[in-house]
């Protein structure tokens, strides 16, 4: 009877340890990849869903943008399935489009992963078109839209005895600049080689390093007179996907006087910068908040650094946010997309639309500043008082340049940011430098 019992209690065991074995095997493990400005709002999201659905396990991976891109390109090229959603620049738009699944026709296919109460509605148009579709088909669901902006020391720009000597110097009033050519003039007052009475050591931070950034930051520059009545009734009105740099029927617009003086602002402004060409996102970020420049166009969520600096307390009467000189910062920013070699489709879209909806566009953008990009979350009056950003959001993104989102972009890029890197550094004549990068990006789009 002993016996009988014993094996009886170990059978149970057995069974019961295979059931857990049988459940622990079912549990669905999802691959998101992260941009590192997006990443701790994903995380905090994915642990957010993994309890309210603990049959899911989410692992986030922040990648560098030099990394992420080329393994996003890779797997879209392979279809390995490495990732199932990632982050996408809005820049990469069409390169990216054909490895990402069709949502609109997947919660089609699938309205049993559709969240009833997502509210599809609740998008701009501009935003959803720009961060949520390529080519017509909807490839992801924005999550960061963004733009930079212009941020500025406003403590120095209203102190009474630094707007008397500037004005001394250049019988003008010291007010927020509206031109490139203004910065140039304030850079200067603010930089302490030329104006040794300067609160600042540099007038500007810039980021003109020889990377992807370089190529987002020539648009500001070029884009006020791409835009311009001269420049529309040149080049015809901005194409969306072929950005800025393009004329309205697809070719290039910058190998131009209009295009070699956007070239020469950028080299004039860097004699009061630290370091541009070997300053990025992270550095020009530093300069700012340690209170080594007095101006920095810089993204929109580096707001939460700003916040954090000791030197920058109390940072409503010290940071001012403007939007760019000349009108047009660049647009930028991230959507989350689906891989269509992903084996856990569903469960991957249930959780796109949970990290997106109205809630957490909300609450990403209070606890991590991640620009909304829902209307109801910029019309909540809590995010309008949030900070001084939301004041010229708005406008900024309305009128922000763009880099082409067409498929060629990786080729364009590696092409233009080599050039641009030589003309800046003085290796190159612009004019020459131009032409070259036009010859070359006229090449690639006929092959």
């Amino acid at each position: 009877m002993r016996r009988a019992l014993l094996f009886a209690a170990i059978a149970c065991v057995l069974v019961y340890s295979a059931m857990g074995t049988s459940l622990a095997a079912e549990k669905v493990t999802l691959n998101v990849w992260s941009s590192p400005d997006n990443a701790d709002a994903l995380h905090d999201l994915a642990t957010q869903y993994t309890k309210q659905n603990p049959d899911v396990k989410i692992q986030v991976t922040p990648l560098s943008w030099e990394f992420l891109y080329p393994k996003i390109l890779q797997d879209v090229a392979t279809g390995t399935g490495a990732f199932d959603v990632t982050t996408w620049d809005v820049m990469t738009a069409g390169a990216v489009a054909k490895g990402m699944v069709d949502l609109q026709e997947f919660r089609k296919a699938h309205p049993e992963a559709a969240d009833p109460d997502y509210d599809w509605n609740d998008y701009d148009k501009m935003i959803w078109k720009t961060w949520g579709v390529w080519n017509g088909v909807n490839i992801g669901l924005p999550f960061y839209p963004a733009s930079m902006l212009f941020f500025y020391r406003k403590d120095y720009f209203e102190d009474p005895k630094i707007k008397v000597k500037f004005k001394a110097k250049y019988g003008r009033e010291l007010t927020i600049p509206k031109t490139w050519e203004e910065t140039i003039q304030i850079a200067e007052f603010f930089t302490r080689k030329y104006n040794s009475d300067s609160p600042t050591e540099y007038g500007i931070a810039l980021m003109f390093p020889r990377t992807h950034t370089l190529f987002y930051m020539y648009p500001i520059f070029f884009a006020p007179y791409r835009r311009s009545a001269e420049g529309i009734s040149k080049f015809g009105e901005v194409n969306p996907d072929y950005g800025d740099y393009f004329t309205h029927d697809g070719k290039p617009a910058f190998n131009t006087r209009e295009g070699v003086k956007a070239i020469n602002i950028m080299k004039k402004l860097m004699s009061y910068a630290p370091d541009p060409l070997g300053s990025d996102y992270g550095e020009t970020l530093e300069y700012f908040s340690n209170g080594t420049v007095a101006m920095v166009p810089q993204w929109f969520g580096v707001w939460a650094s700003f916040v954090a600096s000791e030197k920058l307390k109390p940072i409503e009467k010290t940071v001012g946010v403007a939007n760019m000189p000349g009108g047009h910062p660049v647009s930028g920013g991230w959507a989350l997309g689906l891989n269509k070699a992903s084996n856990h489709k569903i469960e991957a879209f249930k959780f796109m639309q949970f990290a997106t909806n109205k809630n957490n566009d909300k609450y990403k953008f209070l606890k991590y500043g991640l620009t909304p990009a829902r209307i109801s979350t910029t019309k909540d009056p809590k995010v309008q008082n949030a900070d001084a950003r939301m004041d010229v959001f708005a406008e900024a993104l309305a009128k922000a340049s763009h880099r082409p989102r067409i498929p060629e972009e990786p080729k364009l890029e590696d092409v233009a940011v080599n050039v641009l890197s030589g003309i800046l550094m003085g290796s190159i004549d612009p004019e020459e430098g131009l032409n070259r990068i036009a010859k070359e990006w006229i090449k690639i789009l006929e092959d």
